[in-house]
């Protein structure tokens, strides 16, 4: 069986096309999902704006204004023309801070009117818009063309509209309370001389909670890497389907030779399922090793149980493989050709070929979970997603049951298959 073992390891290894499909068709189809999804998570980054701020004299009575924006900068504006007037507390930089990621939001550049700001955004695309105050102390936002062309640009934003949206919302809460501070003053302007008051005037009240639901942050694009990874598992059928036909007398030369050798059936079955199972599990390693720190595409830090699922689903397919294999009345290259259209079919409910797929591999859960369930593309790739997605191994347990169920069913029906098989002759 150890030399069944290791010829059958030289054998695949030194099969090119099962190479190129195992080991560099993966690495050259994440590395086009890279340049195709590699910033889908920048644009909900905060990334820092150049803006210009009009520093005549209603900016310079702002106080409150001047010190909003401080805040948002990590290397706050000094101003000579309004003195101290961007002068103010040094940031919290301490990490953890709350809000420690909108102190890098801003980076300010003080001109004296607006018209010199309105030609600044023109002859400088880079500065996003300017910021002027009112007599009234309220903040004015003004973008630029330029600006709202790469707002409406979703493929080339980068994050700038999250950033935006972020210091449109905080100037538009600090207006709306100066004009709920001044309509009370001229109301009644003995309730600020209530400390409870005005401490609650001065808190910003949390209407939501940030929570994550699942064990890790997930990207949306880590969907089309977990896919690709479940159809190269897959497509390691091949390798057990070769490996099952060159035992078989009347496929080949070589199975007549090896029917005839002194070794029983079983110890060649067995060495060669062990190397093609070895073969299969390296090509799944290389390829998550290439996704996690190329890509840059996280698998949640469950390294050890990673590597037990990567194991489960190369025996997975090898056990299927070897069941293609056993199929009677059916030559090599049918059988080779069932596991690669089996491979390619099936990969498209599991959503490897783009949105749609997705879509229709969101469907079939949703509305066909029988069919959900003994396609074992879409069960490898739930594999990764419980090991992802959630605090307990209980999802990971329940999935890869099923998988060992498919791995027991497969090689029963080979071994049914196998122990039938007898030549007449030749």
């Amino acid at each position: 069986m150890w030399s069944t073992f290791l010829n059958t390891m030289r054998v695949n290894l030194r099969e090119k096309s099962s190479v190129f499909w195992l080991f560099c068709f993966p690495i050259i189809l994440s590395t086009m999902f890279m340049g195709m999804f590699g910033n889908i998570g920048e644009v909900y980054e905060i990334h820092t704006m150049r803006f210009a701020v009009v520093a005549d004299a209603n900016f310079c009575r702002a106080t409150n204004a001047r010190q909003m924006l401080h805040a948002m900068q990590r290397n706050p504006l000094r101003n000579e023309g309004c003195g101290n007037a961007m002068e103010g507390a040094a940031p919290d930089t301490a990490s953890g801070q709350v809000g420690s990621e909108l102190r890098n939001l801003l980076e300010l550049q003080a001109v004296s009117n607006v018209k010199e700001a309105k030609g600044l955004i023109n002859a400088d695309h880079g500065v996003r818009g300017y910021i002027n105050a009112t007599e009234d102390g309220l903040l004015n936002l003004t973008i630029s063309r330029a600006s709202v062309a790469s707002v409406n640009d979703d493929t080339g934003n980068s994050g700038f509209s999250a950033s935006l949206n972020i210091l449109h919302g905080a100037v538009g809460m600090f207006n709306r309370r100066a004009i709920t501070v001044t309509e009370l003053l001229n109301t009644d302007s003995g309730v600020f001389r209530d400390a409870t008051f005005t401490k609650e005037m001065g808190d910003t009240p949390t209407f939501t909670k940030v929570v994550s639901p699942t064990h890790f942050k997930p990207t949306e694009s880590v969907r089309f890497y977990y896919a690709l990874l479940a159809m190269t598992a897959l497509m390691s059928m091949t390798f057990a389907t070769t490996t099952v036909c060159a035992t078989q007398a009347n496929l080949s030369a070589l199975g007549m030779r090896r029917s005839l050798a002194p070794l029983s059936k079983f110890n060649q079955l067995m060495g060669g399922f062990l190397a093609s199972w070895l073969c299969a599990s390296v090509s799944m390693v290389v390829a998550t090793l290439y996704v996690h720190f190329v890509c840059k595409v996280d698998f949640g830090g469950r390294w050890p149980v990673l590597v037990l699922a990567l194991l489960l689903a190369s025996l997975t397919a090898n056990a299927l493989g070897t069941l293609i294999g056993s199929l009677p009345k059916l030559t090599s290259g049918v059988k080779i050709g069932i596991t690669t259209a089996l491979s390619c079919v099936l990969s498209i409910f599991s959503g490897l070929y783009g949105t749609g797929a997705m879509n229709l591999s969101d469907w079939t859960q949703r509305n066909a979970p029988g069919f959900a369930i003994v396609n074992p593309t879409q069960q490898i790739t739930n594999l990764f997603y419980d090991l992802l997605h959630y605090d307990s191994y209980a999802p990971s347990l329940r999935t890869s049951g099923i998988l060992l169920a498919m791995t027991v069913l497969a090689l029963t029906l080979s071994t049914i298959f196998l122990r039938r098989q007898r030549y007449e002759h030749l």
